[in-house]
């Protein structure tokens, strides 16, 4: 009995430690932890194209999703002219993936991660956060209307022999 008593008292004490601590980690991670945020939605093979400015270098960041089948999303992206592919879910842990901008030996690296939030009408809708502490990172999309629902809903199907003739050049 009296172990079971110890071992009541020490797990209460545990649980008044974590509800005093759990607003310090949740707060701790938000606001200033993502630089950049954006939201685009897409829908089959349209492609967005970023440009991330980094000391002076410029990255390019170019994705779409190419097919929906079993609540996963197929996304095809290439950055620093490498083509990679992740199939996303909405799953907490499966929802994203991460990338490193450049590699700074030290815990100020930046990196991006594009999340799979919502699919709808055959538009999905995805995210791009970068995180950034030194906040010197500047970005530019190809088409900044990506962001605006209703604009993507209007825009006809678009069939992989298209992809690449779509991406409105640079000035």
């Amino acid at each position: 009995m009296r172990l079971f008593i110890r071992w009541e008292m020490s797990y209460l004490k545990m649980n008044k430690l974590f509800v005093w601590l759990f607003p310090l980690f949740v707060f701790g991670m938000s606001g200033d932890y993502w630089w950049v945020e954006d939201t685009v939605f897409l829908k089959k093979d349209y492609p967005v194209e970023y440009k991330i400015y980094y000391n002076g270098e410029v990255y390019k960041l170019k994705f779409r999703w190419t097919l929906y089948k079993n609540d996963g999303l197929v996304m095809l992206y290439n950055f620093k002219n490498h083509p990679y592919q992740n199939i996303l879910y909405k799953n907490t842990p499966l929802n994203g993936f991460k990338k490193y901008i450049a590699f700074v030996d030290s815990v100020k690296t930046p990196f991006f991660l594009v999340l799979f939030k919502d699919i709808k009408d055959d538009i999905a809708q995805l995210q791009l956060l970068i995180h950034n502490p030194e906040r010197n990172i500047q970005i530019e999309m190809n088409e900044p209307k990506y962001g605006n629902r209703d604009w993507v809903a209007s825009l006809p199907p678009m069939y992989q022999k298209d992809f690449e003739r779509e991406i409105k050049p640079w000035k």
